[in-house]
């Protein structure tokens, strides 16, 4: 005996799945549309991007909408081992938030080139650096491989540690509560980025005109999310990320009409003319390989028509979840840092 309603609840539902078929099909033409930077050469492309940059901003919403003073800043030298200094970085942002990073330099004082290396969900400045007990993980050589080449390396602790990294939170909750007051929790890590960016630049033993980011997984996010906002950063790596946002619309990756102006796509194409490389693991368990191409080429099909088609690189590797398992992201690092 059927419960009564069940074939009405159904018929709801499959006409209600049509519905929404028919806004995402509206939403694709919508982006369309509406994200047109100018084509004619490189430099009008770059010059065409504030106004997208502001409508980012916008939707991400509060804090990043608001200005920032200079975040008061202390950095102090925590050790030193075969490649260099390590140094914890804190800042108090907005006058309120602790907020904190590591920074590696090599042993001896100079004037280096700077990557910004971005863990990822569940992780750490300290994982990515591989300072635990499990190494590195799934980060491989994002920091190690770096320093070793003598460039300085900064890691930002983000709002996404989970296993094994204390206190416990929930970083959904989180950004409920920011929504409820107009912006997200991405919002505020981009100020954390911001914050810790400008400073760096002040650094005297930072070069400001060679900073490159490079991620894995969310940490791919906030470099396509950052560097979309920063001009100032020459080149960028985002592994495990890129993907089907319709399929992986985990909800602290959603905004408010998101997908009537930027999805994976179009958040990457603000990082054009710069450099960008962007890899997927064929066996990766967490984003489906399958749903890479189709944003990635657009991307890459945005760099060509440019006459830019060195500056974009786009590949799967044989691994999982994992970030450049064989140097080809850190080889691109530095050929365009």
């Amino acid at each position: 005996m059927s419960i009564p309603g069940t074939q009405e609840r159904a018929a709801l539902l499959e006409t209600l799945g049509t519905f929404l078929g028919q806004r995402r099909e509206f939403a694709a033409v919508s982006r369309r549309e509406w994200f047109q930077p100018d084509m004619a050469n490189a430099q009008a492309y770059a010059d065409s991007l504030p106004l997208y940059r502001e409508e980012w901003k916008r939707l991400l919403g509060w804090p990043l909408t608001e200005p920032a003073a200079a975040a008061e800043t202390e950095c102090e030298l925590l050790s030193q081992d075969a490649l260099g200094r390590v140094f914890r970085v804190s800042q108090r942002l907005f006058g309120i938030v602790r907020t904190y990073g590591l920074l590696f330099l090599p042993a001896a004082e100079g004037r280096y080139p700077l990557v910004i290396a971005q863990h990822g969900g569940k992780g750490s400045p300290e994982l990515a650096a591989g300072l635990t007990e499990i190494g590195s993980a799934n980060y491989n050589r994002l920091v190690h491989g770096l320093r070793e080449r003598g460039i300085a390396v900064f890691a930002q602790q983000l709002l996404v540690w989970d296993d094994g990294q204390e206190p416990k939170f929930d970083q959904y909750l989180l950004d409920r509560q920011f929504r409820h007051l107009g912006g997200s929790r991405v919002a505020f890590d981009l100020c954390q980025l911001q914050g810790s960016f400008n400073w760096l630049l002040e650094h005297p033993e930072i070069d400001p005109d060679h900073v490159g980011m490079a991620g894995l997984s969310y940490g791919g996010f906030y470099t396509l999310a950052f560097t979309a906002l920063e001009p100032r950063i020459r080149v960028a790596v985002a592994s495990c990320f890129v993907n089907d946002r319709f399929r992986y619309n985990w909800e602290d990756l959603v905004w408010g009409g998101s997908a009537l102006r930027f999805l994976d796509g179009e958040i990457a194409r603000m990082v054009c003319p710069r450099p960008l490389f962007l890899e997927a693991g064929e066996a990766d368990d967490v984003f489906s390989v399958e749903g890479f191409s189709a944003p990635a080429g657009e991307v890459e099909k945005c760099y060509k028509a440019l006459g830019l088609g060195d500056r974009c690189e786009r590949r799967t590797h044989p691994g999982g979840h994992e970030y450049d398992i064989d140097g080809k992201a850190e080889a691109f690092l530095l050929k365009w840092l």
